[in-house]
């Protein structure tokens, strides 16, 4: 047995959670090294080749405003970027970025082999280390011992992993890569709460077998904006698009008559799966009447042969994923490169973590990524750059940081898996916060810039640049709003403007919320538009366009407020508003709470539902009220 130099923090696992907190560790100014299985496979992308998404989006941004680097490595290895949901309300609008899965991953190897700092090393960690009860760094497979003040785990879906394909299982972290048995096993051993979760992948197919000819084809969204602030405006690979298939009867019958070869379907998987990604078997095993599913057809990458079939992840025998690939139309003569398969791996509980992601069993080991649970890349690397961040503080004999759960999306998601746990895979949606308005993809920086300089991830050059961009935004939003004239004026100052004036004088604010109406449309009035780069364009539109949305929301909030401690008679169980979400109705009816605050409480309750039950118990209150006078 050998002793290795000292370090101040290890991260073991160099996957999306273990990069971004290593980096957080190391430009905290902590001496920090991380250690993986594989160097060759830092920031993988094993499930879709892609960044973002409604909720995931939000994640991304947030990640940049405190310092982090996935924001800008999907921004360098983008291949195509679309904004979801522009013609729905700003808080569910989101990038998402498809990416070139091998220069993502190159990219931010060499995140970390550039940053001072840090050290990587490629070694297979059996265990943690201690001395006298205190944990004191990690012992590798070889014997190899690493001294550290603190640890965080960031191990994916590798402890105890096992593969399944059909009736065929295999230990594997995830394809072609051993799995963490060992430390699986001594975390067991030194008495963590284990459970086991469960993901999966769909197939990969040869483009050069697909017919894409009848497919409907999806391309870029050119007015996207990047997810960084500190990335190249200009894509630097290749714009690829991706397609749409569909399954139908065929597809459907060949899926049903070998259910019973499914590991999923079968029994053989015992691990619990994310009801959000459904197996291809799953949903339609849930969904029997549904006569097609949608098939997304994804580019792995710019120079990439390889397309990811989303949509049809799955369990299946590999020769049944055959048969049942080349009944969609334009895939008929396709060849699956690499099989899909489910996957179960060990997590931790969360609620043994506190909300800095420390363990409340061992004292200085922190955890984040899917061993908490989660499940995404966006997840992962949020968490990761949370526990980097929390070490560091720890290390450095700063006050840890806790984010407030009304103040971003990280914040609430490290809160629900600490307080309230969890029975299956969490993700992140903007229907889990009531702020959701308040927590736009345009508005990172404003919310959590500030936290990230405060603990040395965000340097005080970048601050310095974000404070001046805010003023700048808040200078511009007060004279949109300030600035007024006649129709008559406004037809003088813009003689381009083509959409109805309002009668008598107005501002350039009302203007604005028109439905119809861009900020660029005011650049000739005032000059300083034209130069904003376009998340604040995307910001300052929204401050003014969603100000009355701003203020009934806060309205909401003080009802909710004041509604907290009333009272839920068993009686109004039986008569709940039916625009309810079904799992909100379900999960209600199970814990039957009996106060507001309980039902708050329940995982899966939308805001949007509490707000339902919220006015029809002020309806009744009021009711009641009446019928007493």
């Amino acid at each position: 047995m050998t002793s290795k130099s000292d370090f101040q923090v290890i991260v073991v696992g160099a996957g999306h959670a273990g990069c971004e907190a290593a980096l957080a560790c190391a430009r905290a100014g902590v001496a920090t090294l991380l250690l993986t299985i594989n160097l060759d496979t830092v920031a993988a992308m094993p499930c879709n080749p892609s960044i973002g998404g409604q909720g995931k989006g939000q994640l991304v941004r947030e990640i940049d405003a405190l310092g982090g680097e996935m924001s800008v490595a999907a921004d360098e290895t983008s291949i195509q970027r679309r904004r979801l949901n522009t013609r729905k309300g700003i808080a569910v609008q989101a990038n998402r970025f498809q990416s070139d899965k091998e220069a993502y991953s190159r990219r931010m190897m060499q995140a970390v082999m550039t940053q001072p700092g840090l050290s990587i090393l490629q070694a297979m960690v059996a265990e943690l280390y201690f001395e006298s009860d205190r944990l004191a760094g990690i012992k590798t497979i070889a014997g190899e011992i690493w001294r550290s003040e603190a640890v965080i785990l960031t191990p994916g879906t590798f402890l105890r992993g096992l593969i399944h394909i059909g009736e065929v299982s295999f230990a594997a972290g995830r394809a072609g890569e051993p799995p963490a048995v060992e430390l699986g096993q001594a975390l067991v051993d030194v008495g963590l709460p284990i459970m086991r979760f469960k993901t999966g992948t769909p197939p990969r197919v040869a483009a050069s077998t697909i017919d894409f000819s009848g497919l409907e084809r999806q391309d870029q969204d050119e007015e996207t904006p990047p997810f960084s602030l500190w990335s190249s405006k200009e894509q630097q690979l290749p714009i690829c698009p991706c397609f749409i298939a569909r399954t139908n009867a065929d597809t459907h019958r060949i899926i049903k008559e070998n259910f019973g070869r499914s590991a999923l379907m079968s029994g053989r998987i015992t691990g619990t799966g994310a009801r959000y990604c459904p197996s291809i078997e799953d949903k339609l095993n849930k969904f029997p009447d549904k006569d097609s599913h949608k098939v997304f057809l994804e580019p792995e990458g710019a120079y990439s042969h390889e397309y990811y079939l989303q949509g049809l992840s799955t369990s299946l025998p590999e020769e049944v994923q055959n048969l049942y690939v080349k009944t969609l139309s334009g895939l008929e003569n396709a060849r699956i490169t690499r099989p899909g398969y489910g996957i179960e791996y060990d997590i931790v509980d969360p609620i043994d973590l506190y909300p800095t992601l420390m363990s409340k069993s061992i004292k200085n080991l922190f955890l984040a990524g899917q061993i908490n649970g989660t499940s995404g890349y966006e997840e992962a690397a949020s968490q990761g750059l949370l526990a980097g961040i929390n070490a560091a503080a720890v290390v450095r004999n700063q006050s840890p940081l806790v984010l407030d759960a009304n103040n971003s999306y990280l914040g609430l998601m490290v809160q629900e898996i600490t307080t309230l746990g969890i029975t299956e895979p969490y993700r992140v949606f903007t229907s889990r916060s009531p702020f959701r308005l308040n927590l736009r993809m345009t508005n990172a920086e404003e919310r959590l810039s500030e936290t990230g300089f405060r603990y040395s991830v965000v340097s005080s050059q970048k601050y310095d640049t974000i404070s001046k961009r805010q003023q700048k935004l808040d200078e511009l939003q007060s004279k949109i709003e300030s600035f007024s004239a006649s129709a008559a004026g406004f037809s003088q100052l813009l003689p381009g403007y083509t959409l109805p004036l309002p009668a008598g004088s107005a501002t350039l604010a009302q203007l604005l919320r028109h439905p119809d109406a861009e900020l660029s449309m005011f650049k000739d009035l005032l000059p300083e538009i034209a130069t904003l780069d376009r998340l604040a364009t995307l910001e300052v539109e929204a401050r003014i366009k969603y100000a009355g949305y701003f203020a009934q929301q806060h309205k909401e909030f003080e009802l909710k407020d004041s509604m907290r401690a009333i009272q839920i008679e068993e009686s109004f169980f039986s008569e709940l508003p039916e625009a309810i979400c079904k799992e909100a109705r379900m999960k209600i009816l199970a814990v039957r709470p009996a106060t507001v605050e309980m039902l708050a409480a329940i995982p899966g309750v939308r805001a949007s539902d509490l707000t339902l039950i919220l006015l029809k118990l002020r309806r009744q209150k009021r009711d009641r009220e009446y019928t007493e006078k």
